[in-house]
């Protein structure tokens, strides 16, 4: 049987994207409240996450399993699975919370502890993904509605309790019938590893195609091939994104200058740095850092 997600076809759903996810380096997991068209393409990450969805419906594609969604709905996924959330062509917008984190994000010994083995023993067993009883689909809905009002031990103790919560739901349900994961551990995967690896490390400095192709033992042109199979996107394009997603986490966390953070995440000409940011979020960066530390705090 095939079947048609929105105006996706089947062909296209089995090039799943490798979606890379960066923080800033002093939080153990990320979390976002997104209003928008939802147009992440098909993709996959090393992270598990847990979304929720305040507002829009449409199809869902986790693994094998494909699902209609709406307001209310909630789903744990496991890392490395290819998942999509397409809106009805009538929603014009959805609204969604989401967190991800990855296995050991606490560190192996915390997360190896008597107390914290139950849940870590059912985060193993997910499969593919899981979605949960009406009870805490309402329940982690609103745990998940306050995480902006938050500080950061009070969210990183609140997720705690959120997965223990999820674990235990005697109505939660698998998502499709197998795991559908992807092979990270292929030459291809650990060159794909290496890239971001390094990328993490090297960020703030200047980042050339011709440098990062010869630490993964690939030709400049070969590479560029294999980075716009994997991401579906040019290197220096998610190296951009990359950059803006790092300057966007200082603007609303430290209190360093545009100049300072401009300069620390990679940008050597403020004039280029502000187009580039306003081009990607649709505003400036000081009335950016306005919106969101008024919120936060």
């Amino acid at each position: 049987m095939q079947v048609i997600l929105g105006n996706m076809r089947p062909n296209e759903l089995s090039r799943a994207k490798f979606e890379k996810i960066i923080g800033d380096g002093q939080q153990s997991f990320f979390w976002a409240h997104i209003c928008e068209r939802f147009i992440t393409p098909y993709h996959y990450h090393p992270e598990y996450e847990l979304i929720h969805i305040r507002r829009g419906e449409g199809r869902r594609l986790v693994g094998d399993s494909i699902r209609h969604f709406g307001p209310g709905d909630l789903v744990f996924i496991a890392p490395n699975v290819p998942h999509l959330w397409k809106l009805a062509p009538e929603c014009q917008q959805g609204e969604a919370i989401y967190i991800q984190f990855l296995p050991q994000f606490l560190g192996a010994e915390f997360m190896n502890l008597t107390e914290t083995k139950p849940v870590m023993e059912w985060m193993a067993a997910v499969g593919a993904g899981m979605t949960f009883s009406p009870a805490i689909q309402a329940e982690v809905a609103f745990r998940l509605n306050r995480f902006r009002s938050l500080g950061k031990l009070e969210r990183l103790l609140d997720l705690l309790d959120i997965l223990r919560c999820l674990s235990r739901d005697s109505g939660s349900r698998p998502l499709g019938h197998g795991t559908g994961r992807i092979d990270l551990s292929t030459r291809h995967g650990k060159q794909l590893a290496q890239v971001f690896e390094y990328l993490n490390e090297n960020l703030g400095g200047p980042i050339t195609q011709a440098d990062i192709a010869r630490k993964v033992r690939l030709s400049s042109s070969a590479f560029s091939r294999f980075f716009k199979h994997a991401t579906g996107k040019c290197f220096m394009e998610v190296v951009g994104e990359l950059r803006i997603a790092q300057v966007c986490r200082q603007l609303a966390e430290t209190d360093l200058t545009i100049l300072e953070i401009a300069y620390s995440c990679g940008f050597g000409n403020l004039s280029h740095f502000n187009r580039q940011f306003r081009r990607a979020m649709k505003m400036p960066p000081r009335e950016y850092r306005l919106l969101h530390q008024s919120v936060e705090h």
